[in-house]
């Protein structure tokens, strides 16, 4: 009876002056009726508890759903920014402009890649060469690289020509740059795909070959020995494939 009367005198008067003296009349009658004095105090304490649960709740509720802006920071106008925008209940953060840390999803550079099948382009007609490495991608273009500068000569005669054409070097991409006296375009080399088993490696190495058909200045097929029934799969046909030796190039 306590509980009720004082919750019923809180609900329904809203003037404070007024729910004071409805508080004080309803204290009275409970006197009055014989209710001791220890019950009347336990229950306002309750009651004003709740109250007060009540509005911390209500606070955490609202500044739960303030606004929040992400500035970025400039020394002496971000905290002037961030001043004038909570008189209007705006919270702000603050992000430096630059960082030194490097995001770890960022794309490591060309040359450090690793697991893959690339494609080098000759700068001199449209033919490609097709290789895998399991090393990084860099290394094995230097190698290339190496090579071709060690065993081409940019200016020869006839004989030297003809001589050229019996030599077999290491990579074909030697033989094709000694024999044409071509130059290979190196900043166009480019990685095509990735692959950490070396076994499918092979495979999508010799599927790329094909794919090039008389474009490809390989030597052969490539590290795996890709049977002709996928030919018409891959948009090529069996005569104009290479039916060369299974030879690593």
């Amino acid at each position: 009876m306590v509980r009720t009367l004082l919750e019923r005198s809180k609900s329904l008067v809203t003037d404070s002056e007024d729910k004071e003296k409805e508080d004080t009349h309803v204290e009275e009658i409970l006197r009055t009726c014989g209710y001791p004095e220890w019950s009347i105090r336990k229950v306002k304490r309750q009651l004003n508890l709740k109250t007060v649960q009540k509005k911390k709740a209500k606070q955490q509720h609202t500044s739960a759903k303030r606004p929040l802006v992400v500035i970025p920071y400039v020394e002496h106008i971000s905290e002037t920014v961030a001043r004038t925008v909570r008189k209007y209940d705006i919270h702000v953060a603050m992000r430096p402009g630059k960082t030194l840390m490097v995001h770890p999803k960022d794309k490591p550079d060309k040359e450090d890649i690793t697991e893959c099948v690339y494609k080098v382009p000759c700068a001199n007609c449209d033919k490609t060469y097709v290789g895998e490495t399991g090393r990084k991608f860099g290394v094995r273009l230097q190698e290339h690289k190496t090579e071709c500068e060690s065993k081409t000569k940019w200016a020869f005669t006839r004989s030297e020509h003809t001589a050229s054409l019996a030599e077999i070097n290491k990579y074909a991409l030697t033989n094709h740059t000694n024999q044409e006296n071509y130059k290979i375009n190196w900043s166009k080399a480019t990685v095509i795909d990735k692959e950490p088993d070396h076994l499918t490696r092979f495979i999508k190495e010799a599927i790329y070959i094909r794919k090039e058909g008389a474009q490809s200045m390989n030597r052969g097929e490539g590290s795996y020995q890709l049977s002709h029934a996928h030919d018409r799969f891959l948009g090529t046909s069996s005569s104009s494939s290479r039916h060369a030796k299974n030879r690593k190039n």
